[in-house]
């Protein structure tokens, strides 16, 4: 049911192929944001000692950077419920129902980038049960937080709010994350074996095709970015509301959410 599911997601980006921009803006807007804490890290060229100035640097390139994949996250999911709406939605549009919830975007990054620091932290400093149980901890924190970017962009709930709806939607859907995510995962594999066989060419001598790999892999994880938020903000609105959205069937979605 996951491989329906999956296919179908793919199929709505074929409708609205703009939503794959939204991947491509938010690695952009990643490596604009890390470049300057680089620069201010390293670019003296000397070691720094990890001191607490390193630290708090180092923290704050890590929330900023989660903030501006979390915001077209949100962006693209703001489109995506206005195409199941049977509406059309341009990339201004995402990107301002994006704006209008960047607070609570904000304290959301703010606080999976705390937890990502503490879970690592811990794990460096963990024996081997230490780092199992974290690792289970890790795969419970993803699965509860899996929805949160539909729940942040059309329910405009707080951070904390959100956070609990989401747990609480994890109760219907939590067997479709787990195999969807298999699924993603699984095919996306597959789909990675074209582009390093390019890639190999290219570097076993025939230098042109280097970036043609490089665009593969672009394209490719643009579209299954895009693609995986789609898949989100359909579960989530047949789990809210019992209605298949555009693209989706009922009778699939309804194998998708858990009875109550």
């Amino acid at each position: 049911m996951a491989w329906d599911l999956m296919k179908r997601s793919f199929g709505v980006l074929r409708r609205d192929k703009q939503l794959m921009l939204f991947p491509v803006l938010s690695a952009l807007a990643a490596l604009a944001v890390s470049v300057p804490f680089f620069l201010a890290i390293f670019g003296s060229g000397e070691h720094r000692p990890w001191d607490a100035w390193t630290a708090i640097a180092y923290f704050t390139w890590y929330c900023s950077a989660n903030f501006v994949m979390v915001f077209f996250n949100c962006a693209l999911a703001g489109c995506a419920q206005k195409f199941f709406d049977g509406a059309e939605a341009s990339l201004g549009d995402g990107l301002s129902m994006a704006a209008a919830r960047s607070w609570n975007i904000f304290m959301w990054a703010l606080v999976s980038s705390t937890i990502g620091v503490i879970l690592r932290w811990i794990e460096d400093r963990a024996g081997l049960v230490g780092r199992i149980v974290i690792a289970i901890f890790g795969i419970a924190w993803n699965m509860a937080t899996y929805l949160i970017v539909p729940v942040l962009v059309i329910e405009d709930m707080g951070v904390m709010e959100s956070l609990r709806r989401s747990g609480e939607l994890l109760k219907r859907t939590w067997g479709q994350q787990l195999i969807g995510g298999i699924a993603f995962f699984w095919v996306g594999l597959v789909f990675t074996v074209p582009g390093i066989v390019i890639g190999a060419i290219g570097f076993n001598g025939f230098w042109p095709l280097i970036p043609v790999a490089v665009l593969y892999f672009v394209a490719m994880a643009a579209a299954f970015s895009a693609a995986g938020q789609i898949f989100r903000v359909a579960l989530y609105r047949y789990a809210t509301t019992g209605e298949a959205p555009s693209g989706f069937t009922s009778d699939g979605l309804r194998a998708a959410i858990r009875p109550r």
